[in-house]
This record gives structure tokens, C-alpha cells and sequence, in this order.
């Protein structure tokens, strides 16, 4: 864990992110290379460790690194995530934080970002109530931003952001503020193995094996710009979530329930084309909409959702992404509801329903998937009753899925649903019993699976 800092490179102008007694720092280093980092990869400055060039370690989280985990070596992270007692994070800049414009309005736009996906856990601006963990948003010098790692279940404390990022826009600093807050929160860098990705120059920070687990559904490589997790951004940042991100984010930390549509203004929200909002539809009564497919952005959300065919007009729970303004929009007559015509309007917004429900695990065959390591297939399991089961955390690929999640902890003995990873073969597989489920041990196979959430 580096104290991660951003830094600014320019040309596209990208930034990437970026007192402990002698004694305390030397153990540290020492508890890193223990854990498996590279000597290369961690730096002391001030009296400070860091390890991904940002990522700030404490003493405490070194130790954490050494405990032997539960289960097996993938639930192991060094970039440790925030624990169920957290519920809300309260976030405290400074009195110089404030005094800078552009950092103060980041911050609460940075804030809006996570609390817009719904997460089970909530941030707010402090002085706050309630606060179930806090961060304090300091100022350094600089264009770029550090943070650290979460240790003990709780959030990394404070984060630093450079007062050079005053000289750039808002959307910039609301970049790199939610960028310091995901390493709070447990986010390693998207292109921790090759920083030269997004930063044009630099190697790899290291993984210590472990230390730097895919998240189920987000790409295996990076692109530049392709998440707000690249170790370096540009000067023309927008601020916003990619898609990877909104899965990594909503597979960390699901909330439970989500925002009342009718609580967004997503007239607010122009210029911020691609930005996505989950949110609920009560049962629809009525409701002014202008267009189709496109609809003007003081459009009632739920009663264009139901136009859409997004949701019955029962409710339900819909995605509302943010697009251009047009120089038209038709009205037409759809699921029961008529849009009226208009000309040309600032803001627009497209609406598109839940995810479906994933198909069930027993209609592959995850056999036929060797060799695509690394790929994922979400799949749902029924009640689990009986099935063969080679293997521990590792399965072979011909194991029965849903008995070997249960047998995982994923999901319980009623069903649930699951994420199959595909792994490579093993030279041998230990049975083990877990969770009522006893697995049987076997020699070598070709192809094996993973499974979380």
C-alpha cells in the first residue's frame, strides 16, 4: 500500500496520485517485504511509508497485511475494504481546504458521485452527525493528490490534495478527490501493473501476490481514461464515473435500497453526458414528459421510464443516464402514456430498467470455458440439494456450481447468485468440508472455477 499519489500528466496534461518514528517506518518496510511487495516499490518520505506511489501505509496496516486470512488467499487484500459497522463517512476539510474554491466545490461533487450509486455506505460533508467514520481533506503542494489504504474496517483517515489543482477546472478536482476517496475505501489503481498506461512512464507497483484482487465484472487490462482508478489523469477530466467503475463500486459496496427518483433535479446534471443515477419509481400515477427514447431533462423520470418500457406502472428501479440536449424531441403515445413534442432543449436523459435475472448456473458448461481464464459468467442457483464437488476456493470445472458455492460461503443453501470465474488447471485438488458441504479431493484437471459474489 503506497501512500497513493496522483499525478497530473501533461501534454494531455496527466496528474497521478500520489510523523512515524525511524524505527516505526523500518518495520514497515520490513512488514511490506514480508508481505510480498517489491523493495523497489516502497518509498519513505517524511517519515512517511508508501507503497503504488500513493498509497500511504501505516503501522497497523503492515501488521494487518501479515495475519493469516480467512479461507483462502484471495479474501486476503491488502487494499482492505471498509467493514458492515461503517455506514457513513463524513468527510472534514480543512479551513485551507475551504479557502480554495475549486477543491471545496471537488469535494462535493465528489461526495454526489458516490452517494448517487446507492451504496451501502453514504458520505456527507462534515461537521456532520451520525458520522460512523471520518476523513479529513488536507491541502499539499502539487497537482496531484495522496491517500492511503483502509486498516481495522475503517476507512484510510484523511487525504491530500494538491492547491495547484486550484488553477484547473471543478470537474478535474471532483477527479481526483474521488479518485483519493476510492483508495480510501480500498481501490487500488486500474493500472497498477503498468503505470505507463495513463502515465506514459513507469513500471509496475507490485501485487505481493495478493495485494491487488480483480473486482468480478471489470476488465482484466486498462486503458487510458478508462477509469477514474488510473494512476494518472488529464487536465480535460470530467469528473465522472466510467462504466467499470460503477461495477467495481456496486459490487464492493451494494446498498440495500436506492434514492426516490423524484429526490434528483436532473436538470442539475447537464454537461455531465454518460453520468448514470440508479434510482426507484413508485407506483406511476402522472406526470409531464417531453420526447422518446430522449427526453427532455424536467421530464417526470418515472412516468417516461414507464413510456420507455423500462418499468410497469407498478414501479420499479431504473437507470437514468444523462445525454446531450436536441434540437427536437417527438412525442409519441407508448405503454399506456402519451410524451408531447417540444423543440430545443438543454438537457436530455435516456432510461433503461433493472439488470435481468442471470441465468441459470446449470445451462453451461463451464468445461467448454478452458483456457479463458480469468473470464466471468454470473448465474443464479436454485435451492441446493445434491452434486459432485472436486476441490477448495479452486473447483474443477466439471464440479457442480451451486453446490460448490455454498460449499465457498457465497451464497447459502436456499440459492443466490453467483460469479464463476474461470481459472486454470491444478495438479491436484484437496477436499475439504464447509458449510454442511463435503467436497471430494482429486489429481490433476484441466480446468478449474472460482466463485463470489
Amino acid at each position: 500500500m503506497r501512500k497513493l499519489s496522483m499525478a497530473l500528466l501533461v501534454g494531455a496534461t496527466l496528474v497521478g496520485c500520489g510523523g512515524d518514528p525511524e524505527a516505526e517506518s523500518q518495520e514497515i518496510v520490513s512488514n511490506l517485504i514480508e508481505a510480498g511487495f517489491p523493495a523497489n516499490d516502497i518509498m519513505v518520505a517524511d517519515g512517511a511509508v508508501y507503497v503504488g506511489r500513493d498509497a500511504h501505509v501505516t503501522l497497523e496496516a503492515s501488521r494487518e497485511m501479515l495475519q493469516a486470512p480467512e479461507g483462502s488467499a484471495e479474501q486476503y487484500r491488502t487494499t482492505n475494504l471498509v467493514g458492515s459497522g461503517v455506514t457513513k463517512i463524513c468527510i472534514n476539510p480543512t479551513a485551507d481546504f475551504n479557502s480554495y474554491t475549486n477543491l471545496s466545490q471537488g469535494l462535493d461533487q465528489a461526495i454526489s458521485n458516490y452517494n448517487e450509486r446507492g451504496l451501502r455506505i453514504t458520505f456527507a460533508r462534515g461537521p456532520a452527525t451520525d458520522c460512523t467514520a471520518t476523513i479529513t481533506a488536507q491541502t499539499t503542494t502539487g497537482t496531484g493528490g495522496q491517500a492511503g489504504f483502509p486498516s481495522g474496517g475503517l476507512p484510510y483517515g484523511n487525504f491530500f490534495i494538491g492547491t495547484g489543482l486550484q488553477a484547473y477546472s471543478v470537474d478535474v478536482n471532483e477527479h481526483v478527490i474521488t479518485h483519493e476517496v476510492g483508495h480510501a475505501i480500498g481501490f487500488r489503481h486500474s493500472d497498477y501493473y503498468n503505470r505507463s498506461i495513463s502515465c506514459g512512464a513507469g513500471g509496475d507497483e507490485g501485487d505481493a501476490g495478493v495485494g491487488a484482487i480483480l473486482i468480478p465484472g471489470t476488465p482484466t487490462t486498462a486503458t487510458f481514461g478508462g477509469s477514474i482508478m488510473n494512476s494518472c489523469f488529464s487536465a480535460n477530466e470530467t469528473g465522472e464515473w466510467t462504466s467499470s467503475d460503477l461495477t467495481a463500486l456496486d459490487f464492493l459496496y451494494p446498498g440495500a435500497a436506492v434514492a426516490n427518483c423524484s429526490s434528483y433535479s436532473f436538470t442539475s446534471y447537464r454537461g455531465q453526458n454518460g453520468q448514470q443515477i440508479r434510482c426507484n419509481c413508485a407506483a406511476v400515477s402522472s406526470g409531464s414528459v417531453w420526447g422518446t427514447d430522449l427526453y427532455t431533462d424536467d421530464s417526470n423520470v418515472c412516468v417516461a421510464a414507464v413510456h420507455a418500457g423500462a418499468i410497469p406502472t407498478t414501479g420499479g428501479t431504473v437507470l437514468v443516464t444523462i445525454q446531450p440536449g436536441q434540437g427536437s424531441y417527438t412525442g409519441t403515445t407508448r405503454n399506456g402514456i402519451t410524451t408531447s413534442s417540444y423543440g430545443a432543449w438543454a438537457g436530455s436523459f435516456s432510461i433503461s430498467g433493472q439488470t435481468p435475472a442471470p441465468s441459470s448456473c446449470s445451462s453451461y458448461s463451464f468445461t467448454s470455458y478452458r483456457g479463458q481464464n480469468g473470464t466471468q459468467v454470473r448465474c443464479g442457483c436454485p435451492a441446493v440439494s445434491t452434486g459432485s464437488v472436486w476441490g477448495t476456493d479452486l473447483y474443477t470445472d466439471d464440479s457442480n456450481v451451486c453446490v460448490a458455492a455454498v460449499h465457498a460461503g457465497v451464497i447459502p443453501a436456499t440459492g443466490g447468485t453467483v460469479r464463476v470465474t474461470i481459472q486454470p488447471g491444478q495438479s491436484s485438488y484437496t477436499g475439504t468440508t464447509r458449510n454442511g458441504i463435503t467436497t471430494s479431493s482429486y489429481g490433476a484437471w484441466s480446468g478449474s472455477f472460482s466463485l463470489s459474489l
